[in-house]
């Protein structure tokens, strides 16, 4: 992963101002906590950096390169980052099986069908589910749909 900088980065929600001036650093290959209140931004500053929310101003780079600047209304999809969240509430289409949950990413970027299986069976065999590949979440526990 490279460097991902955020500068004077600001979310609204209507008229609350979720996210003020938000300046943060991470390094590459460096581990940090976002810890605060319920409330407080921490899940909106990660979607801002994923590319699920947008600010309404300020700039954001990973590496040297520019992925937010709302200046300009320019925001880089959130495929084009590489970056991956673990939601809070799982996140999975309940009418998909793990397979096609896992694949769902790599189909949206035009991954080719043989990578996409290759790397869908490296992904659970590493995550030690892939007997589960053809379940549907509601047959998963909660650890397993994590």
């Amino acid at each position: 992963m490279s460097r991902i900088e955020l500068k004077q980065i600001n979310k609204y929600y209507g008229k609350n101002h979720v996210l003020k001036n938000i300046n943060l650093v991470i390094e590459d290959g460096e581990f940090m906590t976002l810890l605060g209140p319920s409330g407080c931004g921490k899940t909106t500053t990660l979607r801002v950096i994923a590319g699920l929310e947008k600010p309404q101003e300020g700039f954001m780079y990973m590496g040297s390169r520019e992925i937010v600047n709302a200046t300009e209304k320019f925001y880089e999809e959130p495929g084009k980052r590489h970056l991956n969240l673990v939601f809070q509430s799982y996140a999975l289409w309940p009418h998909m099986t793990v397979f096609n949950n896992v694949a769902f990413g790599l189909e949206v970027a035009k991954v080719p069908k043989d990578e996409i299986r290759r790397k869908v069976e490296n992904a659970l065999k590493r995550m030690r589910i892939e007997e589960f590949v053809d379940r549907y979440p509601s047959e998963l526990s909660g650890g397993q749909q994590q």
